[in-house]
C-alpha cells in the first residue's frame, strides 16, 4: 500500500505492507538511531517522537503514523550540525533534543528491565 510520512521534517512517499512497523520502514530508510530493543517496546531504544509524543516505533504500524509528524533523535543531532549561528535557533533545538533523551530515559527508567 502507498502511503506519505512525515519524518523529521520531509515527506517520504513509500510502498509499505500493511503489517509493516513504523521501526522497519525507520531502520530501512537509514534511520539507526531507532534500535529494536525487545518485541513487547519494554527498553524504549526505538522510542520515537509522534506529534511532539514518545511512541514505540516498533509496536506501530507504519500506516497509523500517516498524517503525524515522526521525529528521531538522529534528525536533532544531523540538524544541530547545520544549525547556523542563530542562537535562538540552536536554544530550540537543544531544548527539542533534551526533550526527546529524557523522554527516551524516562521510559527506560520506567522499565528498567525491559519488562
Amino acid at each position: 500500500m502507498k502511503t506519505t510520512l512525515t519524518i523529521n521534517g520531509i515527506s517520504h512517499e513509500l510502498e509499505i505492507h500493511p503489517s509493516g512497523t513504523l521501526l522497519a520502514i525507520l531502520r530501512g530508510l537509514g534511520f539507526h538511531s531507532v534500535e529494536f530493543g525487545d518485541e513487547h517496546g519494554l527498553t524504549g531504544a526505538d522510542t520515537v517522537m509522534l506529534d511532539g509524543r514518545p511512541v514505540n516505533a516498533g509496536l506501530l504500524l507504519a500506516a497509523q503514523a500517516e498524517g503525524h509528524k515522526i521525529a528521531t533523535l538522529m534528525d536533532e543531532a544531523v540538524s544541530r550540525a547545520h544549525m547556523g549561528s542563530d542562537p535562538q535557533h540552536q536554544l530550540r533545538l537543544y531544548r527539542r533534543i533534551d526533550r526527546q533523551i529524557q523522554a527516551k530515559n524516562s521510559h527506560r527508567q520506567a522499565n528498567p528491565r525491559g519488562g
